[in-house]
């Protein structure tokens, strides 16, 4: 991804540096998550889901400390100035990115998952086929089912 202020409005430009306090905070732990969600997901292309898994403890972090400074924003909401002052327009530009990030973040999320619900799904299917007990008849025509059918079970226990 992109440095975050590489399509950065003009007009927004002088609040990347004017924001101070809970503001200045925000836009940090924003950039901070767009940049570290935008490495899982790199990873997650590169099918490195190990490398992708060391970065949940730090994401969670950010997320916390993201949640934190975002309540203290809605209940001193006066600290970011008026309602449609510049600062406002940039928290909301910064945010917007980290949407985006998010969004194409969930959508390779959403299909991995897919592909692997797939084949776990062909694979029990394979296996169902293959350990089928043999059906004949017995007696009084009645149908037969085999003694030594084996029980069948597949699962995973995954996080991606």
């Amino acid at each position: 991804m992109a440095p975050m202020n590489t399509d950065l409005p003009i007009e927004l430009k002088p609040f990347e540096t004017s924001l101070t306090g809970p503001g200045a905070k925000l836009v940090k732990l924003t950039k901070s998550l767009c940049d570290l969600i935008s490495r899982e997901t790199t990873l997650l292309r590169e099918r490195k889901t190990k490398s992708a898994q060391t970065l949940h403890g730090e994401k969670s972090k950010l997320i916390a400390e993201y949640k934190n400074t975002m309540n203290q924003l809605q209940v001193n909401e006066h600290l970011l100035g008026a309602k449609d002052s510049g600062e406002r327009k940039y928290i909301k530009f910064v945010t917007e990115r980290l949407r985006e990030v998010i969004r194409d973040h969930a959508r390779l999320v959403l299909r991995l998952k897919s592909v692997a619900e797939g084949l776990i799904k062909s694979v029990g299917e394979e296996v169902a086929k293959q350990n089928r007990p043999i059906v004949g008849y017995g007696n009084n025509a009645a149908y037969q089912v085999s003694r030594n059918a084996r029980p069948m079970s597949l699962s995973l226990n995954q996080v991606i």
